[in-house]
């Protein structure tokens, strides 16, 4: 019989450790090790496949037809893997409590702690009732989430070979503690980044006719850009672009040689990625041209939307029932942030969930990625037994 207050301590204990030595992406050295740790604490193998990440590996016992029980043999060779990720984000946290970063510019502001801290939780779980499933469950726990750059390395790695079925938790400061929003289709933005370089011979501000200013057709272009999104793209289609950094002159009385505009451009439907790289190649030359400069794009795709698959989101509601009941279960609109989760998604079906983490208060309602931020810790027991109940879910199916 499983205590849950001392679950409930070990997931809040782990959390608060992670949480005060953060680890920036690709860096989470000391995270691995405290990982490893816990796992050869409770006997459950795992092997590393690139760095930093670490693959455990839970074999139910239930395997033979006949003896244990009367499953038919392909029931057997089911296998689930449940994904939590590890990095944090080079922020200052600002924050009085006694768990606040001890590593200066470095910070859990988007709960991979608390993602990592359930994810063992929920393995000591799974070990504990491996003698009542057939199957098996991997647990991986991922790097360089924040940066995208180890998930397609970890799939080329073997990750994701035999999985059936994958599974993924993520914290929602905008949602209250003890409800839990699970969405079929997309549930996340795709997400390309963009670069525009606009150049020119410059000239002097007191005879502005005799050169060309890249600071004006930037600041045009700039505006022009929006027009792609509400003239453009059909409106029935979410879509958003953000140019985050201008950057232009070198002088008060000079016109500016050269300008740099980048930002990035969310979406729910992938055919657009292709659409707002013509876009903004043919809206970058035009108004170049306008203004006797020249323009170079480099666009980089990035990630494609999170989508859920609807089979999976049963499985995850029905797990979810078991934990919270059906009034827990609530809806909201498909978040146009992004996350790396999308490419085990588009290898494999399966489902990313949001855990509500707002105890009503300003301390866990600050927005992911704040300086701020912080959670609801009594919300990470159930999220931890949701891991382990999708995976004894899919499994029984």
């Amino acid at each position: 019989m499983t205590d849950f207050s001392m679950l409930s301590d070990y997931i809040i204990g782990i959390r608060r450790t992670l949480h005060k030595h953060p680890e920036l992406s690709g860096q989470e050295f000391q995270t691995q090790q405290l990982i490893r740790s816990e796992l050869d604490k409770l006997g459950i193998p795992h092997r590393t496949l690139h760095e930093t990440d670490i693959l455990a590996e839970i074999a139910g016992l239930q395997t033979r037809p006949g003896e244990t029980t009367d499953l038919p043999p392909e029931k057997h060779s089911k296998t689930v893997l449940l994904r939590a990720d590890l990095d944090a984000l080079p922020i200052t946290e600002n924050s009085d409590a006694p768990y606040v970063s001890q590593s200066p510019g470095v910070m859990h502001a988007c709960g991979h702690d608390s993602h990592t801290a359930m994810l063992l939780g929920a393995a000591k779980l799974l070990w504990d009732s491996r003698d009542h499933f057939s199957g098996t469950v991997r647990l991986m726990f991922q790097p360089a989430e924040e940066t995208g750059r180890e998930t397609r390395t970890l799939i080329d790695r073997g990750m994701l070979d035999g999985v059936d079925t994958v599974f993924a938790i993520h914290v929602a400061p905008d949602l209250p503690t003890g409800k839990i929003c699970i969405l079929p289709g997309p549930c996340m933005a795709g997400v390309d980044d963009f670069s525009i370089r606009l150049t020119s011979p410059g000239g002097h501000g007191a005879t502005p006719h005799l050169g060309s200013d890249t600071l004006l057709a930037g600041a045009h272009l700039a505006v022009n850009l929006q027009q792609i999104v509400s003239r453009e793209i059909d409106p029935q289609k979410p879509a958003v672009l953000t140019i985050g950094i201008f950057q232009a002159g070198t002088k008060v009385n000079l016109l500016a040689q050269e300008a740099v505009l980048s930002g990035n451009i969310r979406f729910f439907d992938k055919e657009l990625s292709g659409y707002f790289k013509e876009a903004l190649t043919r809206y970058s030359e035009h108004t170049a041209a306008m203004y006797r400069c020249s323009s170079e794009v480099t666009y980089t795709p990035s990630l494609l939307p999170t989508v859920n698959d609807a089979a999976c989101c049963g499985t995850a509601k029905h797990a979810a029932m078991t934990v919270w009941g059906e009034d827990n279960l609530i809806k909201r609109p498909a978040s146009m942030t992004s996350e790396d989760f999308s490419r085990y998604l588009e290898a494999v079906p399966g489902v990313m969930v949001f855990l509500g983490t707002s105890d009503g208060t300003q301390k866990t309602s600050w927005p992911l990625h704040h300086e701020c931020f912080d959670l609801d810790e009594s919300a990470l027991l159930n999220g931890c037994r949701l891991y382990a109940a999708y995976a004894w879910e899919w499994l029984f199916q």
